[in-house]
């Protein structure tokens, strides 16, 4: 589901050649990127509905503004990057040339372990258990700005971060960063997020995820036969209990 990218898209659109940001100055062009790196097409209030995708994750950047790409967050609490699988992160790792990929992952092993077993008392974690600044630095720019998992480097990056609340947009409360505005602004505010999904559970499209997760042999250190909570939508009719599992993957959280 969208978040507020149509709606800051609505509020450009509707104060082209008025708004002013930082390292922008005033808009003059906002733009989408077509699945071709090469082609843009601008946007307008006929047609942004239609082709603002805030779901692909193969572009970081979901507009362009004066030339310059721009991914469009939330104020407040929200998700940095989200269901983060065991599969997937080593490759990130390695593209990031980490010099510990095994001893960050055993710690992330023990403490989703930990959580399902009930020894973890929370389910957000302070980043620095697992990461240096450098390295979580590093992990979270590519994840919101370069590229994605399963996908790896995007032909459409994001150069900026824009913030801004849900609704009641207006120009004192759009902010837009750099990735280290960013970083610096809210690093002590971001944590590691454990979440779980489970097969059998009565949503369609959070079984099928948490299947469709537990088919990848990697993914098994975060898969557990005996459930643990209850999904708010309740049991499938039509699966049988003992296939039920819990599945695991992460997320970035920005706190308030």
């Amino acid at each position: 589901m969208p978040g507020n990218e149509l709606n800051v898209c609505k509020f450009l659109l509707e104060n082209l050649n008025k708004i002013q940001l930082s390292h922008l100055g005033t808009i003059t062009k906002i733009e989408l990127s077509t699945n071709s790196s090469e082609k843009y097409q601008a946007l307008n209030l006929d047609n942004y509905l239609s082709l603002v995708s805030p779901n692909d994750s193969r572009k970081k950047a979901d507009i362009y503004l004066n030339n310059k790409g721009v991914s469009i967050k939330q104020t407040g609490g929200s998700f940095s990057f989200n269901r983060l699988q065991r599969a997937e992160i080593m490759s990130v790792f390695h593209t990031l040339n980490f010099s510990n990929p095994e001893t960050i992952l055993n710690k992330l092993d023990l403490e989703i372990n930990n959580y399902h077993q009930g020894i973890l008392s929370t389910r957000n974690i302070c980043w620095s258990h697992f990461f240096s600044a450098s390295y979580f630095q590093k992990l979270l720019q590519f994840l919101m700005m370069q590229g994605s998992p399963n996908y790896g480097l995007s032909k459409h990056p994001a150069d900026y971060l824009l913030e801004a609340p849900a609704a009641n947009i207006n120009q004192s409360n759009l902010n837009l960063y750099t990735f280290e505005e960013y970083f610096q602004l809210y690093q002590n505010k971001l944590t590691i997020a454990i979440r779980r999904q489970w097969i059998g559970q009565n949503s369609n499209s959070e079984h099928k995820r948490a299947l469709n997760i537990s088919k990848k042999p990697d993914n098994q250190p975060w898969v557990f036969n005996n459930i643990v909570g209850t999904p708010r939508t309740g049991w499938r009719d039509d699966y049988e209990e003992t296939m039920r599992k819990t599945v695991y993957f992460l997320m970035i959280e920005k706190k308030l």
